[in-house]
Parts: structure tokens; sequence; C-alpha cells
């Protein structure tokens, strides 16, 4: 039976024990972005012109940078923008608060039964041993007869691939542009200075050996692929010492299709 339920929570985002950010005062952002005016954004919001200076002092007080240019006078007349952090903290917030709304409505539907209600919360903060756990876009799903191939961009030019059952994809409810994870246990992945000959259903991501820990038994190589995105693998010493591997080198993380396992 589906739940009757709503639920509703602010977002604070505190800093230095004081509030730091909310939704009146991005809201202030927004409309100093749109108007390029305090006084217009005051005035839109039904406050006072020195509730609203005062709650944008407060923001700036806590504020690593500015957060606006005010300019005065001139050929196109004065105005006020907003700097790159003001619109980071823009982006940060709503994002933030998405992902709150997100998690709500899922709980929304299962609070008709407390056991399922713990299940859900449980599964919510799960942790996994997979060393890998990689965030990207759907680019393009292959449905299949059992196994269906799916294509996912973490970064501009990182894109890989994962076969997973067609099972998995309904459950999941993957679909073109999702948002998912991709995980892949460290010793699923080979590093390779080069690649030959490349096989299908295999995955061969390029990019340089950022870090070596060299053990007695085993090697762990970070292999950085992109802006931002590690690839970790972890081998044999024997295996490691015949590759040839050092710092710095240009490198290739080579694992299967099939190894790569699918988070939402």
């Amino acid at each position: 039976m589906k739940s009757n339920i709503h639920l509703e929570s602010s977002l604070w985002i505190d800093k230095e024990n004081q509030g730091f950010l909310g939704k009146g005062r991005i809201e202030i952002l927004k409309g100093i972005e749109k108007h390029g005016s305090l006084m217009q954004v005051a005035k839109e919001m039904k406050m006072s012109y020195k509730a609203a200076w005062d709650a944008l002092s407060e923001m700036r007080k806590l504020s690593e940078e500015e957060l606006i240019i005010t300019n005065t006078g001139g050929k196109g007349g004065g105005g006020t923008t907003l700097t790159p952090k003001a619109k980071h903290y823009i982006a940060m917030y709503d994002l933030l608060y998405q992902e709150q709304r997100k998690f709500l409505k899922n709980i929304e539907n299962h609070t008709q039964d407390i056991d399922e209600l713990k299940a859900f919360l449980k599964k919510c903060s799960l942790k996994t041993s997979a060393r890998n756990q990689l965030f990207g876009k759907v680019l393009t799903l292959s449905r299949g007869k059992i196994n269906s191939h799916v294509t996912i961009q973490l970064q501009e030019n990182v894109i890989m691939c994962a076969s997973i059952t067609d099972e998995s994809v309904k459950e999941l409810g993957i679909k073109k542009n999702a948002e998912v994870y991709a995980l892949i246990k460290a010793s699923w992945v080979n590093i390779a200075k080069n690649a030959e000959t490349k096989e299908e259903n295999f995955n061969y991501i390029e990019g340089s050996v950022k870090a070596l820990n060299i053990g007695t038994e085993f090697v762990k190589i970070s292999l950085h692929v992109a802006p931002n995105t590690t690839i970790t693998s972890v081998m044999n010493k024997s295996e490691f010492d015949a590759k040839d591997i050092k710092k710095g080198d240009n490198a290739i993380a080579i694992f299967k299709t099939s190894d790569v396992i699918i988070g939402v």
C-alpha cells in the first residue's frame, strides 16, 4: 500500500558553529544574479533592504572569498554581480537540497512497516570493500536476452563499460543519463604499460601512475585517469616487478566489463 505520509525538512549549512547557508540566503544570491540589485531582491522577497544586507554580510563573514562585486556608475550604469564563489555556493546548496528531497521521497515509500524502514535506512548507509568507487552518468544502454551492456561516462574523456543482467537493470531502474556508481575491486584491475591487442568485453582506460605503495607481497598502484578520478589496482609483487612500472609512467587500467558492479 502506498504511503500517504509526506516528509518535509529544511536544509541549513553551518560553518564555524554559525548559520551559513539556508534557503532564504540562497534566494538572495539567486536574486542578485537575476536582478543585479540587492534593493530589487529585498523588494521581491518582501523584506527590508537592511535585513537583506545583514544576511549578505553574515554570509560574507563566513565565506573564504567575496560573494558580490559592486559596480558604480560607468557607461552601463551600476549594478551588483556574483563572484564565482557565490555561484559555487548556489550550485552546492541546490544539489544538496535535491538529494535531500530524493532521500526523503524514498523514505516515504517505506513508512508503513518499521522493519522495512530499518532495512531501507541500513541499505542507505551500506559500505563496500571495493577500492574503486567511481561516479558517472549512463551514456548508452543496450539490452540483451540475459545481459545488458552499459556505457558510463566518468569524466568528459573517460568512458567505461559494464555488463550486468537485464534483471539488475530493471531492479536498479537504470536508464540513459541516470547517475550511477561503478564499483571495481582493486584486485580485478590489471595495470600495463601498453595493450597491443584489445579483447572484447574488457575496459582499457589510459592514465599516468600517480602513486605506488610497494609491500613485500603486494603492490598498490594508483592510476590517475582524469581530474578527480583515480583507478586503483592491487597485484602480486612478482607480477609488478615483471612489468617495470614506475611512478609517472603512462599506463592502462584493464578490467572485465563483467567485473564492474553498478550501484544507484
